[in-house]
């Protein structure tokens, strides 16, 4: 009898299955939040303190493969920076890639935290709280008990299911993680991420994500004492030729680009994000008198750290022509830069993914939600969106993968004081890829 789709008795055996673990997944959950797996390549973070954390993340879920009946293998491309990936089922149906990462920012301040410290991972309620919880390790979590309830449940795919848990993402370090995974032979014909795609609603298809440049505008002024204020200003007084004070400067093309966001605001509109999301961040302001974090002179240089979120049918090259455009109009404005032309560096372009809603693994995935979610408080259908930020997705792409984002947690919550996930979202996750990779992949009579 040849390998098919799933029987109805199948598919309450799979769901179940994975109820049974729902306890087991958040004891599970809260072992791996307790792991602080800092990125180490973080800005801003110690290398040496935190290196090897992702591995002890990793080695949690190479433990839930090995559960699964799966062939695991750990393996760094950097020391201690381990990705865990495993293979299960094969031979006759189709393959699938369920994907997400181990690393997390930095938890901050833990007086800042109000319900637990950053790594406690307590449950309050339904929700989970800790760095990491949303995003993206319930997300994990749920994928590795998938496979586990496979097994309990009895079922043997056809096709194989490849479970990955990659290092990296959140400083798009992807030749150590997803892309170093893909590298080493660890393909399929489909992929599902499991980066939180809430909201609008909980677990949803997100189908396209915005594109991503992190840049820095750095102007020069001189420095000169503080009480000289009123002569580099006036009118009639010796002005620039005695002092600039850079902080004003960069004011400049500060506005300059908060018109360009405006514009975006009205110009710049997508279906499946909300109004207004392709804007400039100025995350990051710096300006200073030389090293003196002191008023006591006008600064002689000042930066601004900015992040672009720009939609996801526009070129990267020409969203930082435009970028550059309008600092270089804004220069031409003012004397002083005329003369002394503000520094762009361009650290960072991270490309939008993009997937038909109508592609085989959004319908497939679809109907899978659909009965996960029967007899839940979650809504019946489920809705398609777009990805906030940026994620794996974008790599899995670039690598000949088509793929889609499900997984439990809310985007406004992550990298936040008091991250949390609801414990509910992480049980439809699994409900809803356990059913997935059977139907996908097929099953073994």
């Amino acid at each position: 009898m040849n390998a098919g789709p799933p029987t109805d008795d199948v598919r309450a055996r799979i769901l179940a299955a994975v109820d049974d673990l729902r306890d087991e997944m958040t004891t599970s959950l809260q072992q791996l939040v307790r792991v602080p797996s800092v990125n180490p390549k973080y800005p801003g973070v110690e290398y040496r303190e935190h290196v090897g954390k992702e591995g002890e993340g990793s080695a949690v879920l190479a433990e839930l493969y090995e559960r699964a009946g799966a062939e695991v293998e750990l393996f760094a491309v950097e020391a201690g920076r381990e990705n865990a990936v495993a293979r299960l089922g094969g031979g006759e149906g189709r393959s699938l890639i369920f994907n997400g990462h181990v690393d997390v920012v930095p938890g901050g301040d833990p007086a800042e935290w109000q319900v637990a410290p950053p790594f406690a991972g307590e449950v309050v309620g339904s929700r989970m709280y800790g760095r990491g919880t949303t995003d993206q390790k319930s997300g994990l979590i749920g994928q590795a008990y998938a496979a586990i309830a496979l097994r309990r449940a009895g079922i043997q795919l056809a096709g194989e299911l490849q479970l990955q848990c990659a290092v990296g993402e959140e400083t798009v370090d992807y030749t150590c993680g997803t892309g170093a995974i893909v590298e080493r032979g660890y393909t399929a014909e489909a992929a599902i991420v499991s980066e939180p795609s809430a909201p609008p609603t909980p677990v949803s298809l997100a189908v396209v994500s915005p594109g991503l440049l992190w840049f820095s505008v750095t102007v020069e002024g001189i420095k000169v004492h503080c009480s000289m204020r009123g002569e580099t200003i006036h009118p009639h007084r010796a002005g620039e030729e005695l002092g600039v004070n850079a902080i004003d400067k960069i004011f400049t093309i500060y506005q300059a680009l908060r018109g360009l966001e405006q514009e975006w605001v009205q110009t710049q509109r997508h279906p499946l994000f909300y109004d207004g999301h392709f804007s400039l961040l100025p995350g990051v302001i710096r300006g200073a008198p030389g090293d003196l974090a002191v008023p006591f002179a006008l600064s002689d240089s000042a930066t601004i750290e900015y992040t672009a979120m720009f939609h996801p049918e526009r070129d990267g090259a020409d969203v930082r022509a435009e970028i550059q455009g309008v600092i270089d109009r804004a220069a031409d404005s003012d004397p002083w830069l005329r003369k002394h032309r503000p520094v762009c560096e361009w650290k960072l372009q991270w490309d939008p993914y993009s997937i038909e809603p109508g592609a085989d693994i959004n319908t497939t995935l679809a109907a899978a939600y659909k009965e996960a979610a029967v007899g839940t408080r979650f809504a019946p259908e489920p809705t398609f969106t777009g990805f906030y930020g940026g994620c794996d997705a974008t790599v899995l792409k670039k690598l000949g993968i088509p793929s889609v984002v499900l997984g439990p947690g809310d985007l406004r919550v992550a990298h936040a004081n008091d991250e949390y996930v609801d414990l509910d979202e992480m049980w439809l996750a699994a409900r809803t890829y356990a059913l997935v990779a059977a139907d996908w992949c097929g099953v073994k009579p």
